[in-house]
């Protein structure tokens, strides 16, 4: 009988010493401190922001009164290369680092983590010690509307003033601007440390669509004064008085329209037509009031414009030139 039974003896202590040496393994691997930290950036990894933001110790409210309207699915640019690099134990706390690749550069993080608890009493549950989140002080210059890695985004305040924001560690953000009429050269920032501050800038500017149309509506403008059959066309910004009497109508033509440039304007959300000069041209008969002769006045006449743009609702451009 003891013959019998030893095997299965032998077979069970076998089985007991691989659980043993399983459990140790997956401690040290799946279910270690790095393993954790390693869920959380393969979340990065394919954007599940809601994934990151659901594990231990992960907490938005950590920066404060930064906004956390860029904590959502979209706003990551991928994480790969992902690669363990260093465990140092202090107490019951890890110090994970990890180096990794983003679109907007490489980098290494080290991440804050202890013990929290245990699962099936076998396995340790782990949190982050220090919120992986990072504050990003973020200036929307010109126009309310921004992307961020081209998730479209509208600034709380109109002004030019920075908002804080908060965003995951490790990433890239890539902040710009891209509508119809307006552009911005994207701003990259990269977030590698933990509970550190950013900044970034989104310098909107009018692009070579808003300059175009705003030029047709000026050169309309300045050929519907050229058809005035006066020397000073009303609401124009040319006109010429001469000494004599005049003797014929007024001819006007356009004969150098003002190259346009548009700069932001002096209130947030308006653009500027900075001073600019063009030429007319006039030819109108006249009578010398000294003796009676004749003669043709057939000439240049410079002007200056500049003035306001509104950008209305839909983008509807509204001019106003002085």
């Amino acid at each position: 009988m003891r013959r019998t039974l030893l095997p299965w003896i032998v077979a069970f202590g076998i089985l007991l010493l691989v659980s043993a040496g399983t459990v140790v393994a997956l401690n040290t691997t799946t279910f270690g401190a790095g393993g954790f930290v390693r869920v959380y950036l393969d979340a990065l990894a394919r954007d599940d922001v809601s994934g990151a933001l659901s594990l231990p110790g992960v907490r938005p409210a950590a920066t404060g009164a930064a906004e956390t309207v860029l904590l959502r699915d979209g706003t990551q640019a991928g994480l790969s290369n992902i690669r363990e690099t260093g465990d140092e134990e202090r107490g019951d706390t890890h110090l994970i680092t990890f180096d990794w690749t983003s679109p907007g550069g490489a980098g290494s993080t080290t991440f804050q983590v202890h013990r929290i608890g245990t699962r099936f009493g076998l396995f340790p549950v782990w949190g982050f010690v220090t919120s992986p989140i990072a504050t990003v002080s973020l200036t929307v210059a010109h126009d309310p509307r921004f992307t961020v890695n081209g998730i479209a985004e509208v600034s709380r305040i109109r002004a030019n003033t920075a908002v804080d924001y908060a965003v995951l560690v490790p990433g890239s953000y890539s902040f710009g601007h891209s509508s119809h009429y307006l552009t911005a050269k994207p701003d990259v920032v990269l977030a590698d440390t933990v509970n550190q501050t950013l900044h970034g800038t989104v310098d909107t500017e009018a692009n070579t669509t808003f300059v175009s149309e705003v030029s047709s509506l000026i050169d309309a403008r300045l050929r519907e004064c050229a058809t005035q059959t006066v020397l000073f066309p009303t609401g124009c910004p040319f006109g010429q008085a001469v000494d004599n009497r005049v003797s014929s109508t007024p001819v006007w033509s356009i004969t150098h329209p003002p190259p346009i440039s548009i700069l932001p304007g002096t209130t947030f959300g308006t653009w500027a037509i900075p001073p600019t000069p063009g030429t007319a041209h006039l030819k109108v008969a006249v009578t010398s009031l000294y003796n009676g002769t004749s003669s043709e006045f057939d000439q240049d006449v410079p002007f200056q414009i500049h003035g306001e743009i509104t950008l209305g609702a839909g983008d509807a451009i509204s001019v106003t030139l002085h």
